[in-house]
């Protein structure tokens, strides 16, 4: 694996929305006639907004069947799958090489996360209601920035760190309408 960027975060790059799109398009071509969609989630998706250069992608399914296909195909391509690290309906899968998924020109693609998530989870919700708010609201994708950079600076554990950005998403989320048992399933899967 290459290495992580846990501690960078950098100004919103508008060559996030294109190597996104690029991405999806193998993903499409890896899962031919799979009915499904692939949202772009996560900070990068948001412009003006501070982020650590990793993509985050979901791949929504209503067909949990599906699954175990689509697991299989993403693993010939060089995924690793990681399945639901305690986040149920969304199962994670990791890039082995920068040249993961695989082509046949090897491809290096830019660092990302990959998730499949079925259509009705709770992190699905989450993920969504947490990138329309940001997108509809430039003071709140300011405020964030700014917790994240106040953040870095502080320089606390990844731990520390994602506990504070956690409670400013859980707000988010609770404002959006999210029940308090669903907000307290959001809080325990990221402890």
């Amino acid at each position: 694996m290459f290495s992580k960027k846990t501690r960078n975060i950098v100004a919103h790059n508008p060559n996030w929305k294109t190597e996104f799109e690029q991405l999806r398009n193998r993903l499409t071509a890896i899962l031919p006639n799979i009915e499904c969609n692939i949202e772009h989630i996560g900070s990068t998706a948001i412009a003006d907004l501070f982020a650590k250069p990793i993509l985050d992608i979901d791949i929504i399914i209503e067909n949990k069947e599906l699954l175990p296909y689509i697991t299989d195909k993403l693993q010939d391509t060089g995924y690793i799958y990681k399945g639901e690290q305690g986040i149920t309906g969304r199962f994670a899968f990791r890039q082995q090489t920068p040249s993961t998924p695989y082509t046949v020109n090897q491809q290096h693609w830019m660092e990302h996360h990959l998730y499949v998530c079925f259509s009705d989870s709770l992190a699905l919700k989450n993920h969504l209601l947490v990138k329309n708010s940001l997108l509809n609201n430039p003071i709140l994708v300011e405020n964030y920035g700014n917790l994240k950079k106040q953040l870095i600076r502080k320089n606390i554990s990844k731990e520390a760190y994602t506990k504070q950005k956690t409670n400013f998403i859980l707000d988010i989320l609770l404002k959006e309408g999210l029940t308090s048992d669903e907000i307290e399933q959001i809080r325990r899967a990221n402890e």
